[in-house]
């Protein structure tokens, strides 16, 4: 009965994540564009697709750091359910010294690893609004 507990968690936990990973992809910004006849023009092309993929006027290194903000927040996610994954194993250790010597280790890991990626986060905030800050024409 335990093992199939153990498989109906993992499943569920896996299920979840995958969704939540994967589900903001579904979304698809699809909009028809009428080119002028037997002409495309590129610089129209390239403007209706940054506009549909909500880019903005974003230059690459504002990119870059949404991208890795969002891998930091994605890492943190995954440090917390790893934190009340180890929390469950300890509640349903039955007192087993082993089982709960594991738990313990695993939610220190995940704290000192969510420790480590809010220091990321902070460290690549800054930068990259250092970076936005020096390459913005000044006014």
């Amino acid at each position: 009965m335990e093992n199939c507990n153990k498989r109906f968690l993992s499943f569920f936990v896996a299920i979840s994540l995958f969704l939540l990973l994967f589900f903001p992809l579904l979304a698809v910004n699809a909009q028809a564009s009428n080119p002028p006849e037997g002409e495309i023009i590129l610089d129209e092309e390239l403007d209706n697709f940054k506009a549909g993929a909500r880019l903005g006027g974003a230059d690459l290194g504002e990119i870059i750091g949404k991208v890795v903000k969002s891998a930091l927040g994605i890492l943190g996610l995954v440090c917390v359910v790893i934190f009340i994954m180890a929390g469950i194993q300890w509640m349903t250790s039955g007192g087993q010294k082993e089982k709960i010597v594991n738990a313990q280790k695993s939610m220190g890991a995940a704290v000192i690893g969510l420790i480590i990626i809010i220091g990321s986060y902070a460290a690549v905030h800054f930068i990259t609004e250092a970076l936005s800050k020096v390459t913005t024409k000044a006014s």
